[in-house]
């Protein structure tokens, strides 16, 4: 806008003197608005020759540099609002920079795109009440006018000025001028040049360079913009450059709840984290998305649903972000905005521009809302979400049509380069039915395999039915639902196959259906395998695997953990070779399995660490396929007596388990958890009847005998010890015939004599389990049996209580396990401190076996029948002889008992007793 005027008509609040070559001036009204260039006419400027000077009083501040007159509110700190939180964060971060030492001196730059709080954040630091030996702060705005190198010199001279007063200065060597107003001033000149990126002239880039680069002693200069128009590089490895950048400057999520405090707004964290994946800490996107939040309902405050066309976001973005893009970069973020993330190659396929790639790099560099993807190999790049959603209303709103054939495209070429799970979401946005399908049925059963298959599950629901109905699509949404987990889905396409003809099927389609069946058998609970599993055969290295797998795990469910860690470490083999991550990680975690029916815990942990580190590198550590890896770690670190760990993993296995699982994991799991609660519940009781009622449910259908093996000695004492032997009788005979022929069997009804104070009998069933007659299914048995050994002949004859624990400890140090020694009585430990230096070369096991029992052994001894009866006397008022005639038996037997209560109940009196007994719901 451009006006005539009189001198006397330029009113201005600071004087200023108008050199007498001066041919216009530039003002900026008091609001920063528009900025004027105002010609003088030539008799208005004989009038300033004549006069040689003229002085110009009262208006908008002005201060005169060669040729041009300067606003002074460019010079000028503004004070935005921010923050408390972010400002407090930022202004360390500042400190550090400017006061670091080095010579010349360091050069901070404060750079990201719009909107990402460069100048807000300046400006608080600038604004800082003053620190001790804190550097003076001068600020210079500037715009596109300082691309003359004259202009751009009077307005850091201009932002220098003293006591509101133009700084005089030699125009024929500014920077000498520099010098000397940096000198004449007291301590350290900070100096700040905001808005960087608008100087794009090379003279003008070339006195930001000088400047830069050769500094004087006492400036500390901040440059501040959305990317550095000189060179830094050298600065960087000289360790003179000072960076501030976009993550930075990012809102963190305390910051971001204070920021929404603000506007009224007060977020549960499921909608803070929503909000903090859209805006990704972005200052003025989260300002943006505040707002509308601020202005909507309160139900309706949503982050997930902020508009994408909203009015003051569009304006935003079509004013400060894409505004200073030429037309062909706004057509390239237009159309590859269709993508989740975009490759130079195929940003070249859908914008028909070939140095797309190149456009893409300059973008990402230039702080423009483009950020290169870290996560992938090659070349590829995302956009700024609120960024990509305004792009793609935006296409819409222009190209109606346009996304349907942008992807198609990106599916075609994505498919292409072997990114089929990407290529589906595409065909599915394009509605291409007859490419999706064509993918699901060439490449679904793959993608199953890589971990994909909630893309195929997505893909295939947005079918029409003609295209589910193709027998192999059908099949593979079924197992692609299975891994999901999605039984419910998986049955119903099951039921779809089960009217077909499978005589016209191939091998590969008779094997797909054949897992199928397999898997949802095992997730029934009967383990039962249908009799097309057992002669599927094909020649498809992906349907192999699968089948593979398949009897992997049918032997391992079975009993069978020798079969299944062969079958099952060829699918690891096989995965790793084509590819087939998810595939791998499930057989990982079922080879950690076998590792613990063996009841082997090392070898159980390196297994399991080793699936987590993979699902770890696929970022899969939150998928259900981890639960049973946890579960594994939970039952690891409960065997050595690691009650927090256990409880820990424990509870991470319950977060990720999915609503159907194999009985086998679902069973553990359970007694597990019971087992670990168990020692601090308020009922006992509770947890028993629980625990016993899920045991039913669970031992109804088909589980690995060695689960049983495992779980039920524990269960079994648990249950003894709330003085309940009849329903631990109950668990044992209904496990006779899983556990027949082997030791548990004897161990268990060992257990039960010793229970009833049939110390004999208890020895009798042990003599075929101590001998090596009969073998266990999982090796903690053994020491169970060696233990209760030691229990049994431990007041008749110390000596050969001294060798078993001996043998004990000789059994369990090889798979290290600790748990059998904490559920033995208390008689263990006092085995173990007074054999202490006597177990050869057992001796370093066994004082780590001491020192994880507690100084009271961790569980009391289950009472017998008798001192049950006589326990239920304790809390009357009955004498000891009064007790022992309504028994039968003699007062010396009832002491006697009544000694063997105290000892078990860790107390010396008989209310103690009865205290400690109710604790313990025995009464």
């Amino acid at each position: 806008m451009r006006s005539t005027l009189a001198p006397t008509d330029l009113l201005l609040t600071k004087s200023a003197m108008v050199r007498r070559d001066m041919l216009s001036i530039v003002c900026v009204d008091n609001n920063g608005g528009v900025e004027f260039d105002l010609q003088c006419e030539q008799g208005q400027k004989n009038m300033l020759e004549q006069g040689r000077m003229a002085q110009i009083n009262e208006a908008d501040s002005v201060v005169v540099a060669r040729g041009r007159a300067l606003p002074t509110g460019r010079a000028r700190t503004p004070h935005p609002s921010v923050v408390p939180a972010w400002r407090e964060r930022l202004v360390g971060v500042l400190d550090e920079c400017v006061s670091s030492v080095c010579t010349p001196p360091p050069v901070t730059l404060v750079h990201g795109p719009a909107g990402s709080g460069k100048t807000t954040a300046l400006a608080a630091w600038a604004a800082e009440p003053a620190r001790p030996a804190a550097p003076r702060v001068r600020w210079a705005g500037l715009d596109q006018h300082d691309n003359s190198p004259a202009r751009l010199w009077g307005t850091i001279h201009s932002a220098l000025a003293v006591d509101d007063s133009p700084l005089s200065w030699d125009s024929t060597d500014p920077f000498a001028d520099l010098v000397r107003a940096v000198d004449s001033a007291s301590g350290h000149t900070c100096l700040v040049l905001d808005d960087i990126h608008e100087l794009r002239e090379p003279a003008a880039c070339e006195v930001l360079s000088a400047l830069v680069r050769h500094p004087p002693d006492g400036l500390r200069l901040i440059l501040a913009g959305r990317t550095p128009p000189v060179h830094l590089s050298r600065l960087s490895l000289e360790g003179r450059l000072r960076e501030v950048d976009g993550h930075t400057l990012a809102l963190t999520r305390a910051e971001t709840a204070a920021l929404l405090a603000e506007y009224g707004i007060d977020p549960d964290p499921t909608a803070l984290t929503a909000l903090l994946e859209r805006t990704m800490g972005w200052v003025a996107g989260t300002r943006l998305v505040a707002s509308w939040m601020a202005g909507a309902p309160a139900a309706a405050r949503d982050p997930g649903a902020f508009p994408a066309d909203d009015p003051l976001a569009a304006d935003y973005f079509a004013e400060e972000v894409l505004a200073e893009h030429p037309p062909h970069v706004r057509h390239l973020l237009l159309v590859t905005s269709v993508c989740d993330r975009v490759s130079a190659e195929l940003a070249a396929v859908l914008s028909g521009q070939r140095h797309a790639g190149t456009l893409l790099h300059c973008l990402a560099r230039t702080n423009s809302l483009v950020m290169r993807c870290a996560d992938t190999a090659g070349e590829w790049y995302r956009y700024h979400p609120l960024l990509r959603d305004h792009l793609r209303a935006e296409l819409t709103r222009t190209r109606p049509g346009a996304r349907q054939r942008l992807h198609r495209k990106a599916a075609r070429w994505l498919r292409a380069e072997g990114d089929v799970s990407a290529a589906l979401r595409h065909a599915e946005l394009a509605q291409d039915h007859d490419l999706t399908a064509e993918m699901i049925e060439a490449d679904g059963l793959r993608e199953v395999l890589r971990g994909n298959s909630d893309q195929v599950c997505a893909a295939v629901a947005a079918l029409p039915e003609d295209k589910v109905g193709a027998p192999e699509v059908t099949a593979i949404a079924a197992v692609a639902a299975l891994e999901v987990p999605d039984v419910i889905a998986a049955e119903g396409f099951l039921a779809r196959l089960a009217d077909a003809d499978p005589t016209r099927w191939s091998y590969r389609m008779r094997a797909l259906r054949a897992f199928a069946l397999l898997r949802r058998a095992h997730l029934d609970g009967g383990g039962v395998v249908p009799p097309q599993a057992r002669t599927a055969v094909s020649g498809d290295p992906q349907v192999d695997v699968l089948m593979r797998f398949a009897r992997g795990s049918a032997a391992l469910w079975s009993g069978r953990p020798g079969a299944a860690e062969s079958e099952l470490s060829l699918v690891v083999q096989a995965c790793l070779r084509a590819d087939l991550p998810w595939a791998a990680l499930h057989a990982k975690v079922y080879l950690a399995v076998t590792a613990a029916l063996r009841g082997d815990l090392p070898e159980v942990e390196r297994r399991t660490r080793r699936a987590l580190h993979l699902a770890a590198r696929h970022g899969w550590e939150r998928s259900w396929a981890c639960a049973p890896a946890h579960l594994l770690l939970a039952w690891q670190a409960h065997q050595q007596g690691d009650t927090a760990a256990a409880r820990r993993h424990a509870g991470v296995s319950a977060e990720l388990a999915p609503r159907y699982q194999e009985p086998a994991l679902a069973l553990t799991h359970a007694c597990l958890t019971a087992f670990i609660e168990f020692e601090d519940a308020a009922d006992p009781h509770a947890v028993v009847r629980d625990t016993n009622r899920l045991w039913q449910r669970h031992t109804a259908v088909r589980v690995a005998p060695q689960v049983v093996a495992l779980l039920l000695p524990s269960l079994v004492r648990m249950t003894l010890r709330v003085g309940e032997p009849v329903r631990a009788l109950e668990l044992v005979d209904r496990a006779q015939p899983v556990l027949e022929g082997h030791a548990e069997l004897s161990v268990l009804h060992a257990i039960m004599h010793d229970q009833h104070g049939r110390t004999t009998q208890a020895r009798r069933l042990l003599v075929p389990v101590l001998s090596g007659r009969t073998q266990p299914l999982a090796p903690p048995t053994t020491v169970d049996a060696w233990l209760l050994e030691a229990t049994l002949v431990d007041r008749a004859d110390r000596k050969r209580a001294h060798e078993a624990v001996g043998r004990a400890l000789r059994a369990a140090e090889p798979i290290n396990a600790i748990r059998p020694f904490l559920t033995a009585r208390r008689s263990v430990r006092d085995l173990l401190a007074e054999g202490a230096g006597r177990f050869g070369r057992l001796d370093p096991f066994a004082e780590a076996t001491l020192a994880a029992l507690p100084v009271t052994a961790a569980t009391s001894d289950p009472l017998t029948g008798r001192e049950r009866e006589l326990l239920l006397e304790l809390p009357s008022m009955r004498t000891v002889d009064e007790i022992a005639e309504s028994m039968f038996v003699s007062a010396n037997t009832v002491k006697t008992h009544m000694r063997g209560i105290y000892r078990k109940l860790g107390v010396r009196q008989r209310r103690d007793a009865v205290v400690a007994a109710r604790r313990q719901g025995l009464l």
